[in-house]
This record gives C-alpha cells, structure tokens and sequence, in this order.
C-alpha cells in the first residue's frame, strides 16, 4: 500500500476523471508523502513542457497554487518540481516564470506544523 493521503488520492482520481493528465501529475509530484517527487512524475511534467499542446501558464500556475497549501511537505514539492522543470525543462517554462516573478514568492508562507524553524527558513529562501 502506498503512504498516500487519502486527500492525495481523491485529488488524483478526480484529475482521471475530468482529463486532466498534467494536473494528475503535479498532484502526484506534490503529495503528503515526506520524500521528493517520484522521478516518473517529474520526467512527465518535463515532457508537458516540451508539448506544444500543454498549455505551460496553466502548469506553472498549478504548482503555484500548491505552495498555499498548509503542508510543507506539499509546499517543497511544489518548489523542488518547479526548480526541477527549470533546469530540465522546455525553456517556455522559464520564460512565463521570469515573466511573472513574483508568482513564488512566499513571503507571506505561514506553516503552524512542528516543522524546525531552519527548513522553514530554507523553505522561504528556496
């Protein structure tokens, strides 16, 4: 059995039903589980990038709006696949990022876990 959320499962099965593939695989990039995203997510989402028909503003604002969610583990996924496809990634990714340059911006990041107060500090600086 997989060390899935039950959350992170609902969230996938609902991206099958409606057709989402890309927004399937950010969801599994960034799930609860405490260890980074699984190689075969990451290399999809390098895949999407280089697709013409992936809409890539839509991608990067889904990982966007993973980084509000409570969890930090959900939030360093996002920032860990997000510098993943950067560096491996189509270079329209990093076009619509430097383009839009406050889109990661955590100022603002509050996590109330008992997560130490030094990988909060990376976790903002990241």
């Amino acid at each position: 059995m997989s060390g899935q959320s039950l959350t992170d499962r609902i969230a996938a099965a609902q991206h099958s039903v409606t057709g989402s593939a890309v927004a399937k695989a950010v969801c599994k990039a960034t799930t609860h589980e405490v260890m980074g995203p699984k190689k075969k997510h990451l290399d999809y989402l390098i895949q999407c990038t280089n697709e013409m028909n992936v809409n890539v503003p839509q991608l990067a604002d889904m990982l966007f709006e993973r980084t509000a969610n409570s969890s930090w583990v959900v939030v360093f996924k996002a920032l860990i696949t997000t510098h993943h496809l950067m560096m491996y990634g189509n270079e329209r990714f990093i076009q619509y990022l430097a383009s839009r340059n406050t889109l990661f911006n955590l100022n603002n990041y509050l996590d109330k876990s008992k997560m130490p107060v030094v990988l909060k500090l990376v976790m903002r600086w990241y």
